[in-house]
């Protein structure tokens, strides 16, 4: 038989994962906040200082500015800075302002005198460079244009010579008297160009002008603990709760009534039986029906009633069997107080024990487990004087499981234990078996085949949904009547949100499949008796 397992999660639901994992998200977030003021506290404080330059007024070409921008930031500007600073050269960056001519010069320096300082030195560093540059080009064709005056002026001598040997009216001397003055006005060019490439190598001129200074800002850069402290705090909680939502994907455990119905078949949760922490650790089994019957958990077996009075108006449950998955969910706690407050409101009820490998129903009500089921069973005893009367309730009497067996499994399957349960049914209106678990034995399957009704008790945080799936399974291979589910340990968010118990008993470890198994079957403790003075209201109705 295929299940589906899958439970579409809402948004609340993300938030009760989120506030079960707490614990994890809280030390995720407060472990990423530790650590990043512990690094801001270490870690030296950072100034950023910035100057700004110009490469000119005149709009350049994309190539142009790229060209500059790769000079600005070149190994020769960069020793230059040095020189000029006098120690080592602080971190520094180089941004264009858009498409302008503008450029940023940024440094960053645990002492914000240093970028400033860095800042300027990159600036002034680079005019020092270009302006080396320029002296170096100026002398070269400083060389070269003195090179052509040596040469125009041998050309000038060589024509004042020839014109000097024809006569000056003549055609070659007017030849020579053109070509003389041309000679003169290349000669007076290049003495003009090498005045001027002198007076560019004496004075070169700055390839940038500096628009603004960098000055000191005592506004540190790094560290920043707000706003370190806002990023740390959003990337511990967004850690945590991923691993809160991981750790929940790969739980198994049941942890809500969505999630029980969901693997249910259709069947509702028809008791929410909430949590009572400080009871958590109690060995001694609990009757919070008869001892706290204001409390929430008794307010919640009253409601569990209730749902059964309605399920069984037009069809009367007289054998109602309570199981659970595995061992520790609850069932008998169910078993013992929901029997209580039936008998309360006027019905007459028998527990009778199933449970005949690790029996604990007795405990409840503080009767012996020395004559029971097995003993009329065995016919040792009649069944009338098995029955034991609960002290203190009129209505509430009960049958413990007696001796353990051999062969539980044969036993319950068998005849005669038909007619036992045929018997008891006709001593009061409605019998109530607790039985053993539904995975680590056979029992309850054969139990469940013959009751008019079933009840699977789940608790929140201790089944897991693989159990509570494959228990589903194995109710519908003998057509149990299964009529709800019933989680125990329900969280706050499932119907108690204004209660803050802890609550559940369970069996505890040693089931198995054959005797034996779990020492003597039965659970040590000092039992708690109903006080025999508690109220008992009138009942409502009466048996003809």
């Amino acid at each position: 038989m295929e299940t589906n397992n899958e439970v579409r999660r809402t948004p609340m639901e993300y938030l009760q994962t989120v506030w079960r994992r707490r614990v994890i998200v809280l030390v995720c977030t407060l472990t990423s906040l530790g650590l990043m003021i512990a690094v801001d506290t270490v870690r030296p404080s950072k100034y950023a200082s910035t100057a700004k330059v110009s490469f000119g007024t005149r709009t350049l070409t994309v190539t142009a500015m790229g060209t500059n921008l790769i000079r600005l930031g070149s190994t020769p500007v960069r020793t230059a800075a040095k020189g000029i600073l006098g120690v080592g050269l602080p971190s520094c960056s180089i941004k264009q302002e858009g498409t302008t001519a503008i450029v940023d010069i940024t440094c960053n320096a645990n002492d914000p005198s240093l970028a400033a300082r860095a800042a300027n030195a990159w600036a002034d560093g680079y005019n020092q460079v270009m302006r080396s540059q320029s002296v170096w080009n100026a002398l070269s064709a400083a060389q070269y244009i003195r090179g052509l005056l040596d040469a125009q002026n041998a050309t000038v001598s060589s024509l004042t010579s020839a014109a000097a040997s024809v006569e000056k009216n003549s055609v070659l001397g007017r030849l020579y008297s053109k070509q003389l003055s041309e000679a003169y006005a290349t000669l007076e060019g290049l003495r003009s160009q090498l005045s001027s490439v002198e007076l560019a190598s004496i004075n070169p001129r700055n390839a940038i002008s500096i628009l603004q200074l960098a000055a000191p800002n005592r506004q540190p850069l790094s560290p920043k603990p707000t706003s370190d402290a806002i990023l740390a705090f959003i990337a511990g909680l967004a850690l945590g709760v991923g691993i809160a939502v991981v750790r929940e994907t790969m739980d198994d455990k049941l942890r809500t009534r969505t999630e029980l119905e969901a693997l249910s078949h259709g069947r509702p949760a028809i008791g929410l039986i909430p949590s009572i922490r400080e009871w958590e650790d109690r060995k001694t089994p609990l009757l919070i029906s008869a001892e706290q019957p204001k409390s929430p958990p008794a307010e919640a077996f009253r409601s569990l009633r209730t749902s059964l009075q309605f399920m069984s108006l037009d069809d009367p449950i007289k054998t109602l069997l309570i199981t659970s998955p595995a061992a520790a969910d609850g069932k008998t706690t169910v078993t013992s107080n929901l029997a209580y407050t039936i008998a309360s409101a006027g019905q007459e009820v028998i527990i009778v024990g199933c449970d005949l490998r690790k029996p604990r129903i007795h405990e409840f009500f503080g009767v012996s487990n020395d004559v029971g089921f097995t003993s009329v069973m065995l016919g040792e005893v009649d069944l009338d004087d098995a029955i034991i009367e609960v002290p203190g309730s009129a209505y509430l009497k009960i049958l413990p499981a007696g001796p353990i067996p051999p062969n539980p499994a044969e036993l319950l399957s068998g005849r005669r234990a038909q007619l036992i349960m045929e018997q008891i049914k006709e001593r009061c209106d409605i019998v109530i078996i607790d039985s053993p678990p539904m995975l680590p034995v056979s029992d309850a399957q054969v139990l469940a085949a013959k009751a008019d009704a079933v009840i699977l008790v789940a608790a929140a945080g201790i089944s897991t949904k693989r159990d509570v799936a494959r228990s589903m399974e194995l109710m519908m291979q003998v057509d149990a009547a299964l009529i709800g589910v019933v989680l125990n340990r329900a969280p706050s968010s499932d119907g108690y949100s204004y209660y803050r118990y802890g609550y559940g008993y369970g069996y505890g470890e040693g089931y198995g499949y054959g005797y034996g198994y779990g020492g003597s079957g039965a659970y040590g403790g000092s039992a708690t008796p109903v006080p025999d003075n508690l109220p008992m209201p009138e009942p409502t109705s009466t048996k003809p």
